[in-house]
């Protein structure tokens, strides 16, 4: 038997690390992670590949995203939440901390961004997302601390607010993505040193993070544990801290969850404090917006799912954060626009169009029944595959507020066509399906399409 912690390090096929486990034989398999699903949906199928025995004569299985693997996945998995088996837990409140810039960060601020802009202009139709990415950076560095003078919103209100928790006792975390000593964590180290801070970074030797993690449990007069969140964003207990500072955004829900968890877990006996800073009126305030309209997508999907803003943003959105339109070449697709994800504002004439167009989108020739002559069915999808053979799917629609039950699926059985190969019921309800349901269509052959699978077909 074998078994992966920290089972996200094999979410990519091709490194050493995934390749080499999903090599090894035996009977049994398992893997633990807290973040089963990061940028992307082959991220979850990479994981399943280690998850089932390999005999020395086979070769590692290989699955892709759809229908096959979020069934293997349901199959699988055994899901905990911290509510469900730690009870007494201490509750976790997350504050977003709004700062304005002033004086020098603010001018080196401003004078950047109108900089940035203009060399975007000039650059014309060669412009590319690449280049609106670097002034992104740019300008996140500059919230953290002034390239000029070193001034920084962010630390004076740590500061403040660490005079205060050291008084009681208090000892924190704070995670930034900058390593460097000008604009992350050795710069914010550098200048709380009345806090005895200790350093926590990538670039350390395996014996030095351990000496570090060491010496911050053992020794109290370190107040503050100092991070880059790449590093000790995972894998780390760290209960001996209860307030957490995010002094810079990664804009990745899973990943800023898992760092803040470092002390929220199992052996806390304080309430846990988690602070985000948001800088106003800057390019963080304004992504902070677009991604808070979008988070509706990523809790429908998976609690956890992370974000790769090049991949989630439209190239119009990340354009329009500098109120520039993308030349012609790096426009992309406003799926978004044509696939909306808000099922409940849907009638169900709406939804059976929006399944239809799906369809389509994905190579379908769909016919929709008449309304009052379709006899359970809403539409009928063909496609023909390389080899001439015909494929016919029976769709009915339900947009249901609640999830649909086994007298639905019997009433589908009993109206389709005489089952023969190359045709399939299909029943479409983003709420889902009861237990009863599943399984009398698993008997029957008929497949289940709930809001998940749509977004598989989306993406």
């Amino acid at each position: 038997m074998v078994i992966l912690d920290e089972a996200q390090k094999i979410k990519n096929r091709d490194v050493e690390v995934s390749r080499k486990c999903k090599q090894i034989y035996r009977r049994r398999a398992w893997v633990l992670t807290g973040t089963p699903l990061e940028n992307k949906v082959d991220d979850l199928a990479s994981i399943l590949e280690f998850v089932g025995p390999l005999k020395e004569s086979e070769a590692p299985l290989r699955l892709i995203p759809g229908p096959d693997l979020r069934e293997r996945h349901q199959g699988l998995q055994l899901r905990r939440k911290k509510a469900d088996v730690l009870p007494n837990l201490p509750p976790k409140t997350i504050s977003q901390v709004l700062l304005p810039l002033d004086d020098s960060q603010l001018q080196s601020y401003e004078r950047a961004e109108k900089e940035g802009i203009i060399q975007l202009q000039e650059r014309g139709e060669t412009v590319r997302i690449e280049n609106v990415l670097e002034l992104i950076l740019k300008l996140k560095q500059i919230c953290n601390f002034c390239p000029a003078t070193g001034q920084s919103a962010k630390l004076q209100d740590v500061n403040e607010r660490m005079r205060t928790l050291e008084s009681e006792g208090h000892r924190a975390l704070i995670f930034s993505q900058f390593t460097d000593e000008q604009y992350g964590a050795r710069a914010i180290a550098t200048r709380l040193q009345s806090l005895r801070p200790l350093l926590y970074t990538g670039d350390l030797s395996s014996s030095e993070k351990d000496a570090t993690i060491r010496e911050f449990k053992e020794k109290k007069s370190h107040k503050v544990l100092i991070l880059s969140l790449r590093a000790g964003g995972q894998g780390l207990n760290l209960q001996d801290a209860s307030y957490v500072f995010h002094f810079d955004r990664w804009w990745n829900p899973a990943v800023e969850r898992q760092a803040e968890d470092r002390a929220h877990r199992l052996g806390q006996t304080f309430p846990v404090h988690v602070y985000r800073y948001v800088l106003e009126g800057t390019i963080e305030e304004r992504i902070d917006n677009i991604l808070r309209e979008k988070q509706l997508l990523f809790d429908e999907l998976v609690d956890d799912v992370s974000i790769d803003l090049k991949s989630f943003l439209s190239s119009e959105e990340l354009f329009g954060l500098f109120g520039l339109k993308p030349p012609e070449h790096a426009k992309t697709p406003r799926r978004a626009e044509r696939f909306p994800t808000n099922f409940t504002e849907m009638s169900g004439i709406e939804f059976e169009e929006y399944v239809k167009k799906l369809l389509e989108n994905k190579g379908w020739e769909v016919e929709a029944t008449p309304p009052t002559r379709d006899g359970g069915i809403d539409l009928i999808a063909r496609r023909y595959d390389e080899m001439g053979l015909d494929s016919i799917l029976y769709v009915q629609c339900k947009n249901h507020a609640y999830p649909v039950g086994v007298d639905v699926v019997r009433e589908l059985n009993g109206v389709l066509p005489r089952q023969s190969p190359g045709t399939r019921g299909v029943l479409v309800c983003p709420s889902g399906f009861t237990t009863d349901g599943i399984s009398f269509s698993k008997d029957r052959g008929i497949a289940l399409w709930d809001k998940h699978f749509l977004f598989d077909l989306l993406s």
